[in-house]
């Protein structure tokens, strides 16, 4: 029996940290496949056509394009997390303080983003894109006093997106989109250097725990509506199907030996619904708004699939649904130079009940800029820049490794920079 406690232990210590959230959006979400969307924050993405990138968000706004549209997005995110804790540890009566502070616990990462668009005929568009909705990256060095809350976790998405829209009026679009999404995930737990002094070596320090690395291709689905609703107001509406995934592959472990088998890992990637406005004041300002309601709350919990058939639930984790609000502003200095500002709300998906080491998720502020220079006719190039801050984040736990009881007191400082380059192209 207590055998199998550890086990389920271990399982779980791991697992969890495969939904480590970025810095930057609720959940795991990422929001960088544009440049000139992310110029004011994502505010109006969905009823902004201005270039091919605009297949992310609305596959039925490529309507808009008479010719062949290209866009090639390089976003390089540089995120600033950092930890500040205590843990006690408890071996019998004696408690032993530990300090559980870590520096830059979030990886740097760069994202690429391509889309092309192609008109039919005058009622008829196709186009496909690839790009990423959800990614992480987060590394606890090997010296931190609590990696058996969180040590190393890394999942890489790409979907590619080809769909297709159709003009049904002069004002009305729909458009329709097919997912194909790769997932490929690295995720680990470790005990901590600590443990060994504290325990004279009868539970080594840095032992995997357990580590798990698997991969899967699922499918899904896309809308959009894109409304002309005068010569001065776009309106947008679209939705992005839930994705479902399945990741298998190998699991390993240091110091329980049954655990070194083939296992598998459910994981969800959230339904995105977007509602987008567009409204040209003059020939020269443009105010953009959106609000995008992200369906965490299918994400409740994580369970693993052992190949001797061993089921085990993890942990429960109640994501909960999340909106994001932006706003945004876009200034055509000139027939070559536009200008972009915007600013957005984003919530976090995890309650304070359920954040821990491995999920800090917390609410955060976007403040961005931008701008497009026309090189020629055909030819542009978008630049953006966001800082993102998020909120104070506290996070308290308690774990049992062996025979210590540890209880941990931390709180996750986090913000972000992200810079965007993107050329766009038309033929």
């Amino acid at each position: 029996m207590k055998q199998a406690f550890s086990l389920r232990s271990a399982v779980a210590l791991a697992l969890v940290s495969f939904t480590v959230p970025s810095a930057l959006a609720a959940g795991f979400q990422v929001n960088e496949h544009s440049a000139n969307g992310l110029g004011r924050a994502m505010a109006g993405q969905a009823a902004m056509p201005e270039n091919a990138s605009v297949l992310a968000s609305n596959p039925a706004a490529i309507t808009a394009f008479d010719d062949i549209q290209f866009s090639g997005q390089l976003s390089y995110i540089s995120p600033d997390v950092d930890i500040r804790g205590d843990m006690t540890a408890a071996i019998g009566d004696t408690v032993i303080p530990v300090d559980a502070s870590a520096d830059g616990v979030a990886e740097s990462a760069i994202v690429p983003a391509f889309f092309m668009t192609m008109p039919v005929s005058e009622k008829l568009s196709v186009g496909i894109g690839s790009f990423t909705n959800y990614g992480l990256a987060t590394n606890y060095s090997d010296t931190y006093n609590a990696l058996h809350y969180a040590d190393d976790a890394e999942v890489m998405s790409v979907t590619v997106n080809p769909a297709v829209a159709y003009k049904v009026t002069e004002q009305v679009s729909l458009g329709f989109g097919v997912n194909v999404t790769y997932a490929d995930a690295s995720i680990g737990t470790s005990t901590p250097q600590v443990i060994d002094a504290v325990t004279g070596g009868a539970i080594p320090g840095n032992a995997t725990i357990v580590e798990m690395a698997g991969d899967d291709i699922a499918f899904g689905w896309n809308i959009g509506a894109f409304w002309q609703v005068t010569p001065t107001t776009d309106i947008a509406l679209s939705y992005r199907s839930e994705t479902k995934l399945n990741l298998e592959g190998a699991v390993s472990s240091d110091l329980i030996a049954l655990y070194n088998q083939g296992g598998s890992l459910d994981l969800n990637f959230a339904a995105i619904t977007e509602f987008a406005i567009n409204h040209k004041l003059n020939n020269q300002w443009s105010i953009q708004s959106s609000v995008v309601f992200s369906e965490w709350s299918t994400f409740d919990k994580l369970e693993a699939d052992l190949d001797d058939g061993t089921s085990l639930l993890l942990k429960k984790e109640d994501f909960e649904d999340t909106l994001r609000g932006a706003l945004g502003v876009t200034y055509r200095y000139s027939d070559t130079l536009t200008l972009r500002a915007g600013y957005a709300y984003d919530d976090g998906a995890v309650s304070f009940a359920n954040r821990s080491l491995s999920i800090p998720d917390t609410d955060r502020h976007w403040l961005t800029t931008g701008a497009t220079y026309n090189l020629s006719e055909n030819t542009s190039i978008d630049i953006a820049y966001a800082y993102i801050k998020g909120r104070e984040a506290r996070v308290n736990q308690q774990r049992v490794l062996g025979s210590i009881a540890t209880d941990l007191t931390a709180t996750e400082h986090a913000k972000a920079s992200v810079f965007s380059v993107q050329l766009n192209a038309s033929f």
